[in-house]
């Protein structure tokens, strides 16, 4: 016996969630169904809300619900740009307190067996910032797999030869494949402070 169409789109509307399977998905519909109706109507008036008032800022890529906090800021250094591949990485480094600069979020990381492009994850966009806001330096802040490594070092071309911006990196001493979201205030604000250059010579 399946279950009813019901329960099953919800079951498909959680799998659409990153990392979520049929089983997992499952689960979370059932347990949304054994919620009490108060928190089941509260849940569905955060989803409600988020879905309403939550937007994307189409400059830095962090989230609002108003005017995004970063971009609204004069005090920042406008002539750092910091590059993450994922917006939700805004909020860890936010959370220290140690980085008054800009941001730029990528779409992903480069893949060309997931036909992850240049222009599909938005590296022609973050040239034309930097070009037009005249930044002298960039921060990566990606991730340590392949994938993240790839993206570096595609990017620390592109400016190889231009003096006028440097690009630098976290430091080393991050676990390979550890998400930024994962590591504690002062594991990331000591990287932030021991970046290095992936320009040669520097």
């Amino acid at each position: 016996m399946e279950a009813i169409k019901t329960i099953q789109d919800l079951i498909e509307c959680y799998k659409k969630l990153p990392g979520i399977g049929f089983k997992t998905a499952e689960r979370l519909a059932y347990a949304t169904l054994h919620l009490t109706a108060e928190d089941r109507n509260r849940f569905i008036l955060a989803l409600t809300d988020a879905n309403e008032k939550v937007q994307k800022c189409p400059k830095c890529g962090t989230f609002f619900d108003d005017q995004c906090p970063i971009c609204s800021d004069l005090n920042r250094d406008h002539s750092v740009l910091l590059v993450v591949s994922d917006s939700k990485d805004i909020l860890s480094i936010e959370k220290t307190n140690g980085y008054h600069g800009e941001y730029f979020s990528l779409k992903g990381t480069l893949s060309p067996l997931k036909n992850r492009t240049p222009e599909e994850i938005g590296i022609p966009q973050l040239k034309q910032r930097v070009e037009k806001e005249g930044i002298k330096e960039i921060i990566l802040a990606l991730p340590t797999d392949l994938e993240g490594e790839t993206t570096a070092m595609y990017l620390a071309n592109i400016y190889r030869d231009n003096p006028d911006v440097s690009i630098t990196k976290l430091a080393n001493g991050i676990p390979i494949g550890t998400d930024l979201e994962y590591l504690d205030n002062m594991t990331i604000t000591s990287s932030l402070k021991g970046r290095v250059s992936l320009k040669k010579g520097n």
